[in-house]
């Protein structure tokens, strides 16, 4: 389980992990908002540093982020977000309030998943708006080595295990978006204090199957791994 600590420590070097305000994934993924529909009430669940939310705001108008962390929000400066400490299991909003709730690679440190999808489904207004996102084994078959290559005894719920989760919603649109070349070293720098803790991922990498290699066009270049990072997002309404 992941604890506040955690969070209080990379809420410093989140955003300079390259995925995290990658344009083009970012863009990809909100292009998927219907633009004909109107928002007044708009959520982030999980907001953290608020790299998303940034991006929601200037296109769409003002919203809630709701995030466990204090300290990953104390680094979000935008005066058309509220900032909400909460829990996402027990969301602290009305019945049918939101036109559209959004969360991003949020899923796999959540406790019971499909409680938090519920609550979403609970505060969304009927055929509002749910765009989900998440970082994703390339493979079902390697969903086991995955969580094992990022070392936080936690598990990323591959492509299979998602979509059980949107059972109650209409899932109107699914695209699997792979960011290439992704620097396993960046993220470990931003992300892993302990050197020790470091140095065994890198290995890790270094001796996984060559099933794994092949998925991700794993290669080693200038002291660094590379890898391709495949991103779910699935636009849904209630």
């Amino acid at each position: 389980m992941i604890n506040n600590s955690f969070w209080k420590t990379r809420a410093e070097n989140y955003n300079k992990t390259s995925w995290v305000k990658d344009d083009h994934l970012l863009n990809a993924y909100l292009s998927l908002i219907p633009k004909n529909n109107i928002y007044r009430n708009i959520l982030e669940v999980g907001i953290g540093t608020g790299a998303v939310a940034n991006k929601v705001v200037d296109m769409i108008g003002p919203m809630i982020g709701l995030d466990k962390s204090k300290e990953m929000m104390s680094k979000i400066d935008h005066d058309g977000i509220t900032k909400v400490v909460g829990d996402a299991h027990d969301l602290p909003f009305d019945d049918n309030h939101f036109d559209l709730i959004y969360m991003r690679n949020v899923i796999h440190y959540l406790e019971n998943p499909a409680i938090v999808f519920a609550e979403i489904l609970r505060c969304l207004k009927n055929e509002s708006i749910y765009l989900f996102s998440q970082v994703i084994p390339f493979s079902d078959e390697i969903s086991d080595e995955y969580d094992e290559l990022i070392g936080r005894d936690i598990h990323y719920p591959n492509h299979g295990e998602i979509k059980d989760f949107f059972s109650d919603y209409i899932i109107l649109d699914e695209v699997e978006y792979v960011l290439e070349a992704q620097s396993i070293m960046n993220w470990l720098n931003n992300t892993c204090q302990d050197e020790q803790k470091k140095q065994k991922i890198i290995n890790q990498h270094r001796n996984t199957s060559n099933t794994y290699k092949n998925m991700v066009n794993y290669k080693e270049e200038n002291d660094d791994i590379l890898v391709d990072i495949k991103h779910l997002f699935i636009l849904s309404h209630k």
